[in-house]
């Protein structure tokens, strides 16, 4: 039996310390037996040491006298090393296991006999060991899981744990640092009860955990406490500091800092005004101070009180006549009760509604004391303001004051005249510049007198000149610091040499070409020579002349420039414009070089702009489609012509010509010329109205002029048929042109027959079915004349039809490449035509950025880049936006053509807009104000980690799920339907028994198909003929037709999407929207579905609206949000914004 306390005695108390660190840290990797013999075991081990590096060790040990016969290791100290006694600690573990493994791998040099005796009493040993380790670990589990099993709230019955009751006190100390207690009132305690422990009782009642106080067991929630009292000891929560105690004792007190504990008196202090109002108490300062909720002040037994005359500050003036006069301001505090006192024998509190604490009575400052008043009134005290100073203090200082405070012995002052300084404050600023760093000193200067910004600087001479015979003139101190601030707001000030100094290139230059300009009629600058120079004027001219080409679409611009614009791009002078910078940094063939002490440096020359100038030429150019400021010629598209207009050249350094002839082209595509039309072919099965002539013969002259625009006309005004005989006037001229409709899918049979009827002798195409058969039909294009396809299958076959080069293209329902991202308007403008054409009765219906993309397909460039667009359009707001919009009509008139039903169609009948309303039922309301408050808590928790713009689709999501809840629960969270669950389809199942009896035929639209088949569900059974129509609906002009025609079928019901647009509904007389989409003008693009040409009867429209819910505040939002389209087409149509995460807020409000 080795004695390994005796082993190691050989190491000294310094290298076993870090050997047992070693064996402490699991540090020996491996060790294993080498040789066991009758007197000796060899042990072989690796162990790791400093900086991770594994040694190797070897000892052989003496099993008799328990002594080291050979030790080795292969560090630095190689014998009696810490590796070979944190190897000794190791043995004294793990040896017995050692020689067990040994034994086994049959590598034994003793006789076997002695082997089983070593072996059998090295198991012994380990069994030993290990029994009474397995004893420790039972004893020790045991222990753990009786307490948790004892303990832990997962294996104990719930018990229904009943709130006690008690009215809290805070006791507060005004030291240095507040000092605070919390005591409780119980209502079967005589006396208070102390909080021994505040830091347990505040966690106990934040997470709503029993607590030990004294011997008895309480449950306190915030809701065990008043109202009052719960507000204040969630600020108390949130700002208490615990104080630290040695051992396991807790401080009773604890600390909260000046500012927070004046936020809970402003809070205690609103909350006893407003019991008072609640109560309809009303107090005079006769009644004396009141007590405040909770607050005691050093014993329970001493409430603090609150008075509710509001503090005062009262300054007394004096004069000091030491041979030089001199005026003293005392600053006291006016109180309840007449009481006046000295500022120190109050305490204030700086917080965001400041008081002030004497005795033992809360006092509030009036509203126009701030914190920053409090601050300063110590350096009020500390004041003396000589002779020279009172012209200031009198003539503006106080009466500055008096908004502020009262002011006593005024009369003091009528014994000093004063010159008020009438003039608006005047500087001089002198500069010098070095080595590229600029410093710059300013004066203020009064008449005669200079008066150094500085006080360092400031020098007896200068201030005596402001006493004069004639009285004491005034300065005025506002003004001088706010012209500071404004002309050194990024400046560093060095206070010794009293400079303000910049060593920033970039912001020198800004200085020079911004502030300089600014405040040049009020201050003086005196700049170097060597600053001068390095900025220039700009005095470009140019000369613009514009003629017309060979080609019938071109004209030519020769533009010359004459000066240092010369080369400059548009996109430089549009980011001065955007950024309001006035100057551009020349290029390195114009730069000065100036010479260091090290090298030669090289200062680039800036050229000053004028942005107004700037502005007006940048218009001009980017209207041409001009990009750079080069001499140059080019080529551009007629349409480019549109707002050239010769008068903007006035009073501009622009010569301007343009040739008669290109005066004619220009009129003539604006309009102002006679255009003589051609007549409506022979073939055309059909008599246009007068409007729809006028629609042709606009549509014609684009043509002639090869250019693109939009039909536009009121939904029902039969776009349709013009574009159709548009169609067939082209055709004639053009025998052999093949033209391309691109349509909704619900609408491309839909072509097919308004074609066939209208022009049978068309070739007709539309493209439908599978890949292959597509493609089949794409490659017999050529043997057509027009080909139909729908927007969803021209992208997938985008490829073939890119290559074909079209006469006439035409997009219907033009609201489906709005959005200039998508798939849809990414095809269609790789489309080669001719001759491009939009309809849409909706040109605009959520945002002005759409109106580009349908511009960015007809004519690219037209309305400049996106990003030029939403700078020059859509960021603009008030009067600047009105003008925007103002210049954007003028430029897109042209290319739009719009008309209203009201203004051309004077024999269609009146239709009647009528809004129902109804409340909630009581299940709808429980269930809308659980989810909307749900929702708006999750949405602003999104909102706040991930920003509003990430998180739009949860939004959208929302309030889809809201709107679902006004029209029925049974399309929210259950399939069953029971009757009273929804309120407004109640009031719909009225509605629609009145309108029956009347023999009424009616048009249900909504978004959610679950809606109508509930609908569709209940006209069954009730026996009521109707029609149905969603996306998954075949033949639907099949159903169309029967709805028109069959006088039994008096209901038709019509999924939003899928029968909004492109259907002839005239066999109705009502249209009902049963739910809210937030685009109205969606909404009426399906009442025109009924209120359209061809409609004898007329027709009223009718919109449910549930009070109190979202829907009632989309309604209100749509009203708000009525404009762009009045300003840019002609027209009526509203348009809706993107909604803000403020009106998102709005809408989630129950």
């Amino acid at each position: 039996m080795i004695n390994f306390r005796k082993l190691r005695q050989d190491y000294s108390p310094a290298i076993l310390k870090e050997g047992k660190a070693l064996f402490d840290k699991e540090m020996v990797v491996s060790a294993k037996i080498v040789s066991l013999d009758d007197e000796t075991v060899r042990i072989a081990a690796r162990v790791k040491g400093q900086f991770d590096h594994i040694y190797s060790c070897e000892m052989e040990i003496d099993r008799f006298e328990s002594c080291a016969v050979d030790t080795d290791c292969d560090c630095p100290y190689k014998y009696d090393c810490n590796h070979l006694a944190g190897l000794i600690y190791y043995l004294e573990e793990h040896l017995d296991a050692l020689i067990i493994s040994f034994s086994s791998d049959g590598t034994a040099t003793v006789e076997e006999e002695k082997l089983e005796e070593v072996v059998k009493e090295a198991k012994t040993k380990e069994s030993i060991k290990q029994g009474k380790k397995q004893q420790k670990e039972l004893l020790g589990e045991y222990k753990l899981a009786a307490q948790v099993l004892g303990e832990s709230p997962f294996f104990l019955p719930q018990k229904e744990m009943v709130e006690d009751k008690a009215e809290l006190a805070i006791i507060f100390a005004l030291k240095k640092q507040i000092e605070m207690q919390l005591a409780l009132r119980l209502p079967y305690r005589s006396k208070p009860l102390n909080i021994a422990a505040p830091k347990e009782f505040i966690q106990a009642v934040r997470y709503e955990e029993p607590i030990y106080l004294g011997n008895r067991r309480y449950f306190f929630t915030m809701n065990s406490f008043e109202r009052e009292s719960r507000k204040l000891f969630r600020l108390v929560m949130a700002s208490a500091r615990f104080i630290e105690v040695k051992g396991d004792r807790q401080s009773r007190t604890f600390h909260i800092d000046r500012e927070a504990f004046g936020e809970i008196l402003a809070l205690s202090y609103d909350l006893a005004k407003q019991n008072q109002v609640d109560q309809g108490i009303v107090r005079t300062a006769e009644d004396g101070p009141e007590p405040l909720p909770c607050l005691y002040r050093c014993s329970i037994e001493e409430p603090l009180r609150f008075s509710s005359v509001p503090a005062q500050f009262r300054f007394a003036i004096d004069c000091l006549d030491t041979g030089v006069p001199k005026l003293l301001m005392r600053p006291h505090l006016h109180l309840e009760g007449q009481t006046v006192i000295e500022v120190e024998q109050a305490t204030f509190f700086h917080c965001a509604k400041p008081g002030a604490i004497y005795e033992n009575t809360y006092s509030r400052f009036h509203p126009k004391i701030r914190r920053a008043h409090l601050e300063k009134i110590q350096e009020i005290q500390e004041m003396t303001i000589p002779e020279p100073l009172f012209g200031t203090f009198i003539e503006n200082s106080l009466e500055e004051i008096l908004n502020y405070a009262e002011v006593s012995n005024q009369d003091i002052l009528e014994n000093y005249i004063t010159l008020p300084y009438v003039e608006g404050v005047r500087g001089e600023c002198d500069i010098s510049y070095l080595d590229g760093e600029l410093e710059a000193s300013l004066s203020f200067v009064y008449g005669d007198t200079k008066i150094p910004s500085s006080h360092a600087k400031l020098k007896l001479d200068q201030i005596k000149t402001f006493v004069t015979d004639e009285g004491i003139m005034a300065r005025n101190l506002t003004e001088e610091q706010k012209m500071l601030q404004d002309l050194f707001q990024d400046f560093v000030f060095h206070e010794g040499q009293a400079l303000y100094i910049s060593k920033n290139d970039r912001q020198i230059v800004e200085f020079m070409t911004e502030v300089v300009p600014r405040f040049q009629d009020r201050v003086q600058f005196n700049c170097p020579e060597n600053l001068l120079e390095r900025f220039v004027y700009d005095d470009t001219t140019f000369e613009l002349s514009l003629k017309e080409t060979s080609k019938v679409d071109r004209y030519e611009v020769d533009l010359k420039v004459d000066g240092h614009l010369q080369g400059i791009t548009m996109e430089i002078l549009w980011e001065c414009l955007s950024a309001k910078k006035t100057y551009i940094e020349l290029s390195a063939k114009k730069q000065l070089k100036k010479k260091t002490a090290r090298d030669t440096v090289k200062i680039n020359k800036i050229l000053v702009l004028d942005l107004d100038l700037i502005a007006k030429l940048v218009q001009i150019f980017d209207e041409i489609g001009i990009n750079s400021l080069d001499t140059h010629k080019e080529e551009r598209p007629l349409w480019s012509l549109v707002s050239i207009d010769e008068e903007q050249f006035k009073d501009l350094p622009i010569k301007f010509k343009m040739t008669s002839k290109l005066k004619q082209i220009q009129q003539q595509m604006l309009g102002q010329t006679e255009f003589k039309p051609s007549p409506i072919p022979k073939q055309v099965d059909a008599k246009p109205r007068s409007y729809q002539i006028e629609g042709i013969s606009w549509l014609e002259r684009l043509r002639e002029m090869h250019l693109s625009g939009i039909l536009a006309d009121d939904m029902g005004l039969g776009k349709t048929l013009q574009a159709i005989i548009a169609l067939t006037q082209y055709h004639e001229m053009n025998k052999k042109a093949l033209s391309l409709v691109v349509c909704p899918t619900t609408l491309v049979y839909n072509w097919q027959e308004e074609i066939a009827k209208f022009n049978p002798k068309f070739k007709v195409l539309p493209i439908e079915g599978t890949p292959t058969e597509r493609k089949k039909l794409i490659e017999t294009v050529s043997k057509h004349q027009v080909i139909i396809t729908s927007y969803a299958l021209l992208q997938k076959d985008i490829d073939m039809y890119k290559e074909i080069p079209f006469s006439y293209l035409i997009l219907d329902e033009a609201q489906y490449i709005k959005n200039r991202t998508t798939r849809n308007a990414k095809s269609v403008k790789m489309l080669q035509a001719q001759h491009r054409l939009i309809l849409t009765g909706t040109p605009i219906e959520n945002a002005l950025e759409e109106l580009w993309s349908l511009f960015d397909f007809l004519m690219p460039g037209l309305l400049s880049s996106y990003e030029r667009f939403t700078e020059k359009h859509v960021r603009k707001a008030g009067e600047d936006k009105s003008l925007a919009l103002d210049t954007l009509r003028r430029k897109v008139s042209p290319f739009i053509m719009r008309r209203m039903k009201k203004d051309v169609l004077k024999d269609l009948p009146p239709v009647s807009n009528i809004v129902y309303h109804c409340h909630l039922s009581e299940a709808q309301k429980k269930l809308y104000r659980a989810y909307a408050a749900s929702a708006r808590e999750e949405l602003t928790r999104l909102v706040k980690k991930e920003g509003f713009d990430r998180v739009q689709i949860h939004v959208l999501a929302t309030l889809t799920r809201l709107k679902q809840i006004c029209c029925h629960p049974a399309i929210f969270a259950k399939d069953q339907v029971e009757p009273g669950d929804s309120a407004k389809y109640d009031m719909l199942m009225e509605l629609l028994r009145s309108l029956l009896d009347g023999n009424h035929k009616a048009v249900i639209f909504s978004q959610y198909t679950r809606m109508l088949q509930i609908v569709r569900d209940d006209l069954e059974r009730m026996g009521v003929g109707f029609e149905y129509l969603d996306g998954a609906s075949k033949n639907r002009m099949s159903i169309v037709k029967r709805f028109n025609e069959d006088p039994s079928i008096k209901i038709f019901l019509v999924s939003l999407k899928a029968g909004g647009s492109g259907l002839n509904l005239t066999g109705a007389d009502t249209v009902i929207h049963y739910d809210l989409w937030w685009n109205p003008a969606v909404e009426n693009q399906a009442t025109d579905r009924v209120h359209r040409l061809g409609q004898n009867k007329a027709v009223s429209s009718y919109k449910l609206v549930t009070l109190d819910t979202i829907e009632e505040k989309i309604v209100e939002l749509q009203n708000r949000k009525r404009e762009l389209v009045e300003h840019v087409v002609s027209g009526d149509e509203e348009a809706m914004s993107k909604l803000t995460w403020e009106e998102v807020l709005e809408l989630l409000q129950t």
